[in-house]
C-alpha cells in the first residue's frame, strides 16, 4: 500500500509539474486548499475497499510533503507579496 500511494503520489505531481508557472505558484500559495483537493480527489476515485483508501491517504500524505517542499524550495505568495525559496534565492545570487 504504501509503494501504491507514492506511485499515486508522483502521478498527482506529475500532473503538478505540467502547468505552468503562474498556477503552480498559486497553488503553492494555498497550502490548505491544495492538500483538501488532493485528499478528497484521491479517496474518491480510490473509494470502496481498505487498501484503495490507504493508497488515497498515503499519496496524499507524499503530495502534502513535496508539496511543502516546493513551498520551501521554489517559494509562494502571501498576501500578495511574493516569499522566494532557497532555489530562488540561489539562482538571483548567480545571476
Amino acid at each position: 500500500m504504501i509503494e501504491m500511494g507514492i506511485v499515486v503520489g508522483l502521478a498527482i505531481l506529475v500532473l503538478f509539474f505540467k502547468i505552468s508557472w503562474k498556477w503552480r505558484i498559486w497553488m503553492l500559495s494555498h497550502p490548505v486548499l491544495f492538500d483538501i483537493v488532493v485528499f478528497a480527489f484521491l479517496t474518491t476515485i480510490h473509494w470502496g475497499t481498505y487498501s484503495g483508501v490507504m493508497v488515497a491517504a498515503v499519496g496524499a500524505l507524499f503530495c502534502s510533503i513535496c508539496f511543502s517542499i516546493g513551498r520551501w524550495a521554489f517559494g509562494y505568495i502571501q498576501n500578495g507579496m511574493y516569499i522566494s525559496g532557497k532555489v530562488a534565492n540561489v539562482w538571483n545570487r548567480i545571476q
